[in-house]
């Protein structure tokens, strides 16, 4: 049995009449929170990214010139060609998407990752993209023949949780993330977005009727509802649009949820953590001039990283 199905007429009404005041509440918000997040986002977040990603490049060619370094030992080179790799793959997955920035060599970053990894960035990206897809069609149990990729991020989140929940449910959208990758620019991918959204609008607006009044009589409930049913699926088409355009817009995580009224916060403590994570990066290359440092500095992050790993095995 349905979870409103005992409702009266009267009182479906008014669940969907209070529905629809808050979803439309949600649209204006999206609207209204734009043109600050653009500006904030332009002026201040991108370039970090640009400036993040310029140094991830002068990493890759810092640890490729240590790599070579005979004071290091076999660990400690092997932990150094690990870097590289794991450096080389952030990049290389901005430019499948022509978002590589200025100054960073698309042919030279799979030069080093095969040099470092000992084999292709694009077979190995082909491998685990259909490994994702195998885990994705043998976990949500799919028809093996079902292209994974013509899900929508929102319905492989929905199957996800649908079946699995926490860790389990974490580890599919890993999958998902992989399995989803595409190489279509997010202009691209918004363009077509809108021109998606302006074909439906066209047929929609015909279909949801005028507002519906907030006094009915009980014989005219069937029909309003129906009216406000329209309505409230419309809001939501759209509240729908505008989420998924924000994500592409700005590249965020296509299967994560945001909220209208705590995005510029979320854009500020992004714009912090990555000013912070910036000056920690420019420290770290001054000490690798200094082959002692550089020890010291491998040293310090394997344990890092081996304490990472121990606490989420514990999890």
């Amino acid at each position: 049995m349905g979870e409103h199905s005992l409702e009266s007429p009267r009182q479906l009404f008014e669940r969907l009449q209070a529905r629809l005041d808050t979803e439309r509440a949600r649209l204006q918000q999206w609207q209204a929170v734009e043109a600050d997040y653009q500006r904030k986002y332009s002026e201040e977040l991108a370039p970090l990214e640009e400036k993040l990603h310029a140094l991830r490049m002068k990493l890759v060619l810092c640890f490729d010139h240590a790599h070579k370094n005979m004071g290091l030992s076999k660990a400690e080179r092997e932990f150094v060609a690990e870097l590289v790799t794991e450096f080389s793959e952030e990049l290389l997955l901005l430019a499948s998407k022509g978002e590589l920035p200025e100054g960073c060599d698309a042919g030279r970053l799979k030069t080093l990752y095969k040099k470092h990894a000992g084999s292709e960035y694009d077979a190995d990206v082909a491998e685990d993209i259909e490994d994702a897809k195998a885990a994705l069609i043998e976990a949500l149990e799919l028809d093996a023949d079902e292209d994974v990729a013509a899900f929508t991020p929102t319905q492989l989140l929905s199957l996800i949780q649908d079946k699995y929940e926490d860790e389990e449910a974490e580890e599919l959208l890993a999958q998902a993330r992989l399995a989803t990758r595409t190489s279509t620019p997010n202009a691209v991918a918004w363009q077509a977005l809108q021109d998606a959204e302006r074909e439906r609008l066209s047929q929609a607006v015909q279909q949801t009727g005028e507002a519906t009044p907030s006094d009915v009589a009980d014989d005219q409930l069937p029909q309003a509802n129906a009216a406000l049913q329209a309505q409230l699926d419309e809001v939501l088409c759209q509240a729908s649009f505008a989420e998924e355009g924000f994500k592409l817009r700005y590249d965020l995580d296509p299967f994560a949820s945001f909220d209208p009224e705590t995005v510029i916060e979320d854009l500020d403590a992004d714009i912090v953590d990555i000013q912070e994570y910036i000056r920690e990066l420019e420290h770290e290359m001054m000490q690798f001039q200094d082959q002692s440092l550089l020890k010291a500095w491998l040293k310090a992050m394997k344990r890092e990283i081996e304490a990472i790993n121990r606490r989420e095995g514990r999890g």
